[in-house]
C-alpha cells in the first residue's frame, strides 16, 4: 500500500459524551445497518470483517489488543463510544479521531418528575461535591472505593473546604499504611456531609518563569542570574534574547523599543517639478 493510500484511510471514530447525550444515536446515524458489541466482550474472529461495526463503552475495562486489532484489519465503518476520554486507553485513542456528542440530554421530556440516573464514574470535581454535601456516608464510601481518587490529590481537595483537623489521622496513619479500601472508608466517616458553603477548588501553581528564561540565555546556574544582572553588559545581551514578557520577570522594567532612524526627505526642487 503506498503512502497516497495509507493517508486516505477514514479513521476510526470516538464519540465522546456523558450517559443520554445521544452517543449511540449519533452513532447509528453515521452507520449502515452495524454490529452493536461493547468493549469488554469483543471476540475478533467472529465479527464479519466488511460490516460496519459500533463498539460501545471502551472506557470500561476494554480488550486492548482486540480492540486494536480490529481498528487495523476490519474493513467496514468503525465508531466506538466513550463516557469521557480519560478512561480510554492511548493505544486506543492514538488510532481514532475524537467527536464530542455534546452537552444535550435527552429524555426529561419523557418523565420531567423523574430522578436523574446516577453517574457511576464521577469526576474529581463531582466526586469532591458528593463528599462535602452528601450525609449518606455509606453511598459516600462506594462512590470513592469505585472511582478511587489520588490520595494526595482528594486530601488536597478536601482540605479546602473542610477543618484540617478532621483529615489529620486519615492522612497521618492510614494513608498508605492500611489497605486503599480501609483508607476511603476512613476517610468518608471523617466528614458528616453537611457543607452548606460555597465549594473551594485548588488552583494550579504558576511555575517560575526563570528556568526557561536560563535556558533562553544558555545560563545553567539559575542562582547567578541575578549576579550576572548586575554587569551592564550583561543587561544589553539580555535585550537581544528575551522578549517584552520575560524581560519584565526578571525586573528591568520595559524593554526599550528599538528606534528606526527616520528617512529624510530631499526636497530640493529640480527641473522635473516644473514640467
Amino acid at each position: 500500500m503506498s503512502l497516497i493510500e495509507t493517508g486516505n484511510i477514514e479513521r476510526p471514530i470516538i464519540i465522546v459524551g456523558k450517559p443520554r447525550t445521544g452517543k449511540t444515536t449519533m452513532a447509528m446515524e453515521m452507520l449502515n445497518d452495524p454490529i452493536v458489541c461493547y468493549g469488554n466482550e469483543l471476540i475478533n474472529d467472529s465479527l464479519p470483517i466488511h460490516q460496519d461495526l459500533l463498539i460501545e463503552e471502551v472506557n470500561y475495562k476494554p480488550n486492548i489488543e482486540e480492540i486494536q486489532t480490529i481498528l487495523r484489519k476490519h474493513k467496514g465503518k468503525i465508531i466506538l463510544t466513550s463516557i469521557n476520554k480519560k478512561s480510554v486507553p492511548k493505544k486506543i485513542i492514538n488510532m481514532c479521531k475524537i467527536k464530542l456528542a455534546g452537552s444535550k440530554t435527552y429524555g426529561a421530556e419523557i418523565a420531567p418528575r423523574s430522578i436523574p440516573a446516577e453517574d457511576i464514574n464521577p469526576d474529581i470535581f463531582t466526586a469532591a461535591r458528593i463528599y462535602l454535601q452528601n450525609p449518606d456516608r455509606e453511598r459516600v464510601a462506594n462512590i470513592l472505593k469505585r472511582v478511587r481518587p489520588a490520595d494526595t490529590q482528594i486530601m488536597m481537595w478536601l482540605a479546602e473546604n473542610i477543618n484540617p483537623n478532621r483529615l489529620i489521622y486519615v492522612d497521618a496513619k492510614v494513608k498508605r499504611r492500611w489497605k486503599q479500601d480501609s483508607f476511603y472508608e476512613m476517610l468518608a466517616y471523617a466528614h458528616d456531609g453537611r457543607f452548606y458553603g460555597k465549594i473551594e477548588y485548588p488552583t494550579k501553581g504558576v511555575y517560575s518563569p526563570l528556568p526557561k528564561i536560563c535556558r533562553r540565555l544558555g545560563i545553567k546556574e539559575y542562582h547567578l542570574l541575578s549576579d550576572l544582572l548586575l554587569d551592564e553588559d550583561f543587561i544589553l545581551y539580555v535585550k537581544n534574547k528575551l522578549n517584552n514578557t520575560e524581560y519584565r520577570a526578571l525586573g528591568l522594567g520595559e524593554k526599550p523599543r528599538k528606534t528606526r532612524p527616520k528617512k529624510i526627505r530631499d526636497r530640493t526642487t529640480t527641473l522635473e517639478d516644473f514640467l
